[in-house]
């Protein structure tokens, strides 16, 4: 028997940051090897080698993943699996009210699964993430990440100066939103690139091999923020008179949490669940179902 359950679905961006000379020498950049770290992860045989650690005598581990590419766009679906050992108190029948011996052993603990999907293209790497209470958390994924990438460069010979790290893409009014940021430190703003052969920049209309948007990056002066100049862009977009040479916004900056945030218009009218059969029997949620939901919104980013 089953029943249909909603999953909330939350956006992030995967970025990678290598450490120069110093601690505030860094430079960062999109984490697009992290197809060639799933990978390698996945190549492991023994299940318990991929295993991490977590708190409160739990531990998670990717247990598989399927790497698709189409015109120049890598998407990723999978799921993490997740259990608590050391912890089998007796359990009791709702229904009923009895209560009888835990039949687990000491060692083993209830499976959880944490259903994800990344989308990597040429500006950016995306993560769409299962929003699940007992399942593992965006901190929990980035770092088993960071563990096993680590352990790969160690194996090619390569620097382990970096940092793993990520930015949420809240899910709010993209102005309410920009709004609540204390610090407004880049925007980025993107134009298609005809705008380079228009009237207004006169460059020449030979634009074929160029992407097919042109990015804009505006950065605040230290200690002083941008978010006048974000709200005006904004607004251009948006412009009731149509015609604005913009076609995205992103905003980089800091919630009143102090977390870095990034704002993406893109995200501003994106659906952010998916309807799924719940197994009535088991509780768990159908992840074929899910994964094939998560992949079309991640498509159509």
């Amino acid at each position: 028997m089953s029943k249909p359950k909603l999953c909330k679905i939350k956006f992030y961006t995967l970025i990678v940051e290598h450490w120069k000379n110093s601690s505030t020498d860094v430079k960062s950049e999109p984490f697009v090897n992290i197809k060639e770290l799933i990978e390698s992860i996945i190549k492991i045989r023994k299940k318990k080698e991929r295993f991490q650690d977590l708190k409160e005598d739990r531990f998670c581990f990717l247990d598989n993943a399927t790497i698709s590419e189409n015109n120049g766009t890598t998407l990723i679906s999978g799921l993490f699996k997740s259990a608590r050992n050391e912890f089998k108190p007796n359990i009791i029948n709702k229904q009923t009210g009895e209560e009888r011996k835990n039949p687990k052993s000491l060692s083993e603990g209830d499976v959880h699964k944490t259903h994800f999907c990344i989308k990597i293209d040429s500006n950016e790497v995306y993560l769409l993430l299962e929003s699940n209470y007992f399942g593992i958390h965006i901190n929990n994924i980035i770092g088993y990440f960071a563990k096993f990438y680590k352990i790969l460069l160690v194996s090619q010979g390569k620097s382990t100066r970096l940092s793993l790290n990520h930015l949420v893409i809240p899910q709010d009014d993209f102005f309410e939103s920009l709004q609540t940021l204390e610090k407004t430190k880049i925007a980025e703003v993107y134009f298609d690139k005809q705008l380079l052969g228009s009237r207004a920049l006169k460059f020449s209309n030979r634009t074929v091999s160029l992407k097919n948007e042109i990015k804009l990056t505006l950065t605040a002066q230290p200690h002083e923020s941008i978010k006048e100049v974000a709200i005006d862009l904004f607004n251009n977009l948006n412009s009731e008179q149509g015609g604005s040479d913009i076609t995205k916004i992103r905003i980089y900056g800091n919630n009143p949490d102090g977390n870095p945030v990034v704002l993406d218009t893109t995200f501003m009218t994106r659906m952010d669940h998916v309807e799924v059969d719940l197994n009535t029997e088991t509780g768990e949620v159908n992840s074929t179902q899910l994964l094939s939901g998560m992949s079309k919104i991640a498509i159509s980013i």
